[in-house]
């Protein structure tokens, strides 16, 4: 029981849930008017972005580069897919005359799933165990899914409908990626170490 309450995708989605509120409440100021390109709700991707980088950094590879590289990632993807949001149900699929419902849904499906992908580059930079084929599949799926509760945003006007659940999921499968069996139980473990003992059990 001791170690399960340990276990990174446990301890990451309770941190993706203070995130994700915190990106609802403190969200920080923007810079450009929406629905123009801008940097909008700079400090939610932020606290997204620690959440990330910590992961990486406890589990994944012990270097403040690393740590760095993962929250820039989280921070850009957020950015990408906010703006990408709003030009896709704004701009152009407006023009292309769909439906308001429809554009929120593809809007939210298309940025949950950029924004997934954008925060896996950044980690799997530093953190060869993320670049297994099943890794890239599993956040961009969960994240275009979840992107799905956009539309909900808006009807109830609460962020965090969208926020706590997408960044709690896509912190769980970071967590699940990081620790794959033979490293658990042991944080401090690196890529090479896991490599090197991987090399000795087989010979």
């Amino acid at each position: 029981m001791n170690s399960f309450l340990h276990h990174p995708a446990l301890i990451l989605a309770a941190l993706g849930v203070v995130s994700g509120t915190l990106g609802t409440y403190m969200p920080g100021p923007g810079i450009g008017d929406a629905p123009h390109l801008g940097f909008h709700m700079v400090l939610s991707g932020v606290w997204f972005g620690l959440v990330v980088g910590f992961g990486v950094w406890h589990w994944g590879n012990r270097s403040w580069v690393a740590a760095a590289a993962a929250i820039a990632a989280t921070w850009a993807g957020w950015q990408l897919a906010v703006n990408l949001a709003m030009q896709l149900n704004e701009r152009w699929l407006e023009a292309a005359s769909i439906p308001e419902a429809l554009r929120m849904y593809v809007s939210g499906f298309a940025a949950g799933g950029v924004g997934a992908f954008m925060t896996l580059a950044g980690v799997a930079v530093f953190t060869p165990r993320l670049r297994q084929t099943k890794a890239p599949v599993g956040f961009v799926a969960t994240g275009a899914l979840l992107g799905l509760l956009l539309p909900f945003t808006n009807h109830y006007d609460n962020a965090a409908i969208l926020l706590v659940p997408w960044q709690t999921a896509i912190a769980a499968i970071l967590g699940l990626g990081l620790a794959p069996e033979f490293a658990r139980g042991h944080p401090d473990i690196s890529d090479d170490a896991v490599a090197f003992r991987q090399r000795r059990r087989q010979s």
